[in-house]
């Protein structure tokens, strides 16, 4: 049975690479969930999540957000590198059935770097809209060449003002 492979399908496939790259059984990550605060993640749902199941014709059950951030933890990796694989780049990824970018694009889009685009136009004509989500003074500038092509400038992520060190004036 071919199905397409959605973002859920990519989560079972992703945790299953990164619990087996950290030396983890299923139960030892479905311990790590409960001691995290999940316990509903038990060894039977994390076999369900990777598709681990007797018949090959039945799909990885979906994974909800709490799931999704609480396996994340558990992993001690960004929900992001869940989601989308951090590999090619360029390859496509289906957001939905009818929206698809590229794996840096949709990652970028996910971490609030910039808004979404299908393959390559943007989504929506206004990106103030995606922007004007932002919360004031928390966003992401990329590293870049200054315009005189002389010095790079890293990247800055702002964040609120209780996480900032205040300098000495």
């Amino acid at each position: 049975m071919d199905r397409d492979t959605g973002p859920s399908d990519v989560v079972a496939a992703r945790v299953r690479e990164v619990r087996i790259r950290r030396g983890m059984t299923a139960a030892q990550l479905a311990e790590r969930c409960a001691a995290l605060g999940a316990p509903k993640i038990t060894v039977q749902s994390v076999s369900k999540i990777e598709g681990q199941r007797e018949s090959a014709t039945r799909p990885p059950r979906q994974v909800t957000v709490d799931e999704l951030l609480a396996l994340a933890a558990a992993l001690n990796c960004p929900p992001v590198s869940l989601l989308v694989p951090p590999d090619d780049s360029d390859e496509p990824y289906a957001v939905t059935a009818a929206v698809t970018g590229s794996r840096f694009g949709v990652r970028a889009w996910i971490r609030g770097a910039g808004p979404l685009l299908d393959d390559g136009e943007l989504l929506d004509d206004d990106p103030r809209e995606y922007y004007g989500e932002l919360p004031r003074g928390e966003y992401f500038t990329p590293g870049h060449m200054t315009s005189d092509g002389e010095a790079w400038v890293g990247p800055v992520q702002q964040g609120p003002r209780s996480l900032r060190k205040e300098s000495d004036s």
